[in-house]
Parts: structure tokens; sequence; C-alpha cells
């Protein structure tokens, strides 16, 4: 079902070149809009099918660093295509029940016949930002009272606070590029300590292995070479071991 928000204004409605900019071109980011008048008064209805208002959204979940930055990136987008298309950036919304959020991607409402200072509004929404920040995440409120802390000086730039959210989020991919490395790196010095631990082999067992199977050998070997003689010696034994008279040793019986 197609969902729409209106807002009203007692004033005679009168389609100018901001509203013929907007349906001719459908800018990114923009809510599709649509002006009629009656009565006197003017109505300006946005379609937000299948979106949620950032004041819905953060009424049941905590603002996370990470919705900070994606939000500004994407504010920083519509910036650049109000400037594209000759649109007054002063007329971008930026009260959070005007804000819309949808599959990763937020969506501005232009209303043209606002009267307001954005600068003035983005502060009173870092306050907001604040209020709805997860206090368990320090980056988070890092960033929340940066930007309300920013916002509060005189002509501050919203550009160089893009820009400053944009560099933080290169720091914190790079911390994590280099916590991923190490990790990797970690785990490969621990396969490696296993593998060298597996492969170990006790050279001083196996070298007293050797020693008693060659002991084993060295006397196999002896037995078997005076085992004639000791045959012999049996063969021809006397009472008198020092009665030599009569003892021959035949070639053939060594």
């Amino acid at each position: 079902m197609e969902r729409k928000i209106t807002i009203e204004e007692h004033v005679l409605y009168k389609e100018d070149y901001q509203m013929k900019m907007l349906k001719a071109n459908s800018p990114e980011g923009f809510l599709h809009v649509g002006g009629r008048g009656v009565n006197g008064s003017s109505y300006y209805d946005y379609d937000v099918s299948g979106k949620v208002s950032m004041q819905a959204m953060y009424a049941r979940a905590k603002l996370k660093a990470e919705d900070i930055r994606h939000f500004m990136e994407q504010l920083g987008n519509v910036l650049k295509e109000a400037e594209r298309y000759l649109l007054d950036i002063h007329c971008i919304l930026m009260d959070p029940e005007y804000i819309f959020y949808e599959e990763g991607r937020y969506y501005f409402c232009y209303y043209p016949l606002a009267k307001q200072d954005i600068w003035e509004k983005f502060h009173i929404l870092t306050e907001y930002m604040v209020k709805v920040a997860d206090y368990q995440e320090e980056e988070c409120v890092r960033l929340a009272f940066l930007l309300h802390k920013e916002t509060m000086e005189d002509n501050y730039s919203l550009e160089k606070l893009i820009a400053a959210c944009e560099e933080k989020k290169k720091e914190e991919t790079k911390i994590l590029d280099i916590r991923d490395i190490r990790k990797e790196t970690m785990i490969d010095e621990l396969l490696e300590e296993r593998r060298e631990k597996t492969s170990y082999y006790d050279t001083r067992e196996h070298d007293w292995i050797s020693e008693q199977e060659m002991g084993s050998s060295i006397m196999r070997e002896t037995d078997n070479l005076w085992m004639p003689v000791k045959r012999f010696l049996n063969k021809h034994k006397k009472s008198k071991w020092g009665d030599w008279d009569g003892l021959h040793i035949e070639e053939e019986e060594l």
C-alpha cells in the first residue's frame, strides 16, 4: 500500500521552479513529492512507502557510530544533489520525523516553503543524536558529542563535518584491517608451531636405540666368530688342563 505524509501550509499554492525540478529529475536521496492547493492552503505529499522515520527508528533502538557515519555520508550526497539541480539547501528538512530510512539509505523531505537555517536545524539534530546515542559504544558517544560541539561554533562548515566523519570511517577501516592482518599472522604462527611440534623427532631416543641394536649385533657377530673354537675345546677337553701332549688342532676343525 502507498503511504504518504503531508505538510500543510495556509498559503496559496504556487508551483515554482523547485517543484518542477523535483518532478522532472527525481534527485537521489529526496522523497518523491507532489504539491497541490486546496481552499487557499498548500499541501505537499511525500511518498514514504516502505520507509520508517528516524524518529520512529530510534524510539526502539539506539544510535550507533556506524549509523552516524552512514547518515553524514548520505547527507553529503543530498547536499551535492541539491547543488546540482539548483535547489535551496535550506529547504531540506532536518527534523527526525521528516528523515526516513529504507534498506541502508536515508531519504530527505524537500519543502519549498521552509523558512529555516539548515545549519541551525542540523545543530538541533545533533542534540537529538546525543540523546539517542548508544552510550555502551565509545565511538558512537565520541562522534555524537564531536558533531554537537562543532555545530555550536559560529559559521561552522557542514562539508568539513561530513569530511571529518568520512576520515573517521577510513581510520576505523584501517584499524580493522590491521587487526585482521595481526589475527591472520597469529593464526599462521600457531599453525606453524603446531606443525613443528608434530614433526619433532627425538634424535636422542633414536641414537640410544641404534646403540642398543649395534651392541646386540656386535655380540652376535662375536659369538658366531668364537663358536667353532668353543666346540673344539669342548671336544678335546681332558681332566688335566696342563697336559698339552697330543693337542693337535686340525685346520678343518676350525
